[in-house]
């Protein structure tokens, strides 16, 4: 059975793939600190505990000679924009340790990062974006997932390796106390569930594109299982673009409601949003069974939460 590192164990997405891999693959679980929660931990191989700026951490990583890291890491978007120095501390630093160590020991270890769409800027002038899309870096977030990319691909000849551009994740989180409700489909579906009313902090125009946790975790699984996988870029998404208003429309009439929930959003200077679509081509590749209902995929988190 494949040994599966999953560095960020205990975050957003890293415990969401913890939970859906651990059936069919070992799993070793790197977390700062240790989850006092036996549903969680059981049928999880190994444990690591610790800083993962400590190089005993990655050293024990790569003592047990996993087959995969799938490397989460990283402070959110807000926390980022904070201190340039504290963000290169965390989001890259350990990063680049653990490959220095995997080149050392001529591990055949295949590293699947987690970035960001946000390494494209948020204003498109192109309506499809695919992964050859140019960089335009604009926030400290984007930089520091854009130096981890170009660390693995300016050294391809020693990795195996899979980019993922994860665009925007969604879902009921496996740890409710964790700061996993400022995204804002999350704290869209919070405010109509706990409040009874949809509260925006815009005008809703701004357009994203939405991804489902159960999507990501199924997507994960493709992707450890697929044959000669090449060196590459991947957009983890839907594919489709909607507007925070058109969003919150869809929780608000959501079948989970006996009745629609309000919706409140504030007046703002008219902006242009361009129209725009990333490109999920390769990630079907490995995905021949996606399918992406949002109304669903709604109505299951608003179940959970």
């Amino acid at each position: 059975m494949k040994k599966i590192c999953i560095v960020g164990s205990t975050g957003y997405v890293g415990s969401h793939l913890c939970q859906y891999l651990k059936k069919d693959f070992d799993i070793i679980a790197c977390s700062r600190k240790k989850i006092n929660n036996s549903l969680f931990n059981q049928n999880i191989k190994h444990f690591i505990y610790g800083d993962i700026n400590r190089h005993e951490i990655i050293d024990k990583i790569i003592k047990l000679k996993p087959n995969i890291i799938i490397y989460t890491i990283s402070l959110n978007h807000f926390d980022s924009e904070i201190s340039l120095t504290n963000s290169l501390h965390v989001n890259v630093a350990p990063f680049i340790y653990l490959l220095n160590k995997i080149k050392e020991k001529k591990l055949n270890t295949k590293i699947i990062y987690f970035s960001t769409m946000q390494v494209y800027g948020r204003e498109y002038k192109k309506k499809i974006i695919n992964e050859n899309h140019p960089k335009k870096i604009n926030n400290i977030y984007s930089l520091t997932h854009s130096m981890c990319e170009d660390a693995l691909i300016s050294q391809k000849q020693f990795f195996n390796f899979s980019i993922l551009r994860l665009s925007n994740a969604f879902g009921a989180p496996i740890f409710p106390n964790k700061n996993v409700w400022w995204p804002v489909l999350n704290d869209i579906c919070k405010m109509a569930k706990k409040n009874g009313v949809i509260k925006l902090q815009s005008d809703g125009s701004a357009l994203r594109d939405f991804i489902s946790l159960n999507n990501i975790g199924l997507f994960i699984k493709n992707l450890i299982e697929a044959k000669n996988v090449n060196n590459e870029i991947i957009h983890l998404c839907s594919g489709k673009t909607f507007s925070i208003l058109d969003v919150a429309k869809k929780v608000s009439k959501n079948y989970f409601f006996d009745t629609p929930i309000p919706i409140k959003k504030k007046k703002s200077p008219k902006k242009k949003n361009y129209k725009f679509r990333y490109d999920n081509s390769r990630m079907k590749k490995y995905f021949s069974n996606y399918n992406f209902s949002t109304q669903k995929e709604i109505y299951q988190f608003l179940s959970k939460i």
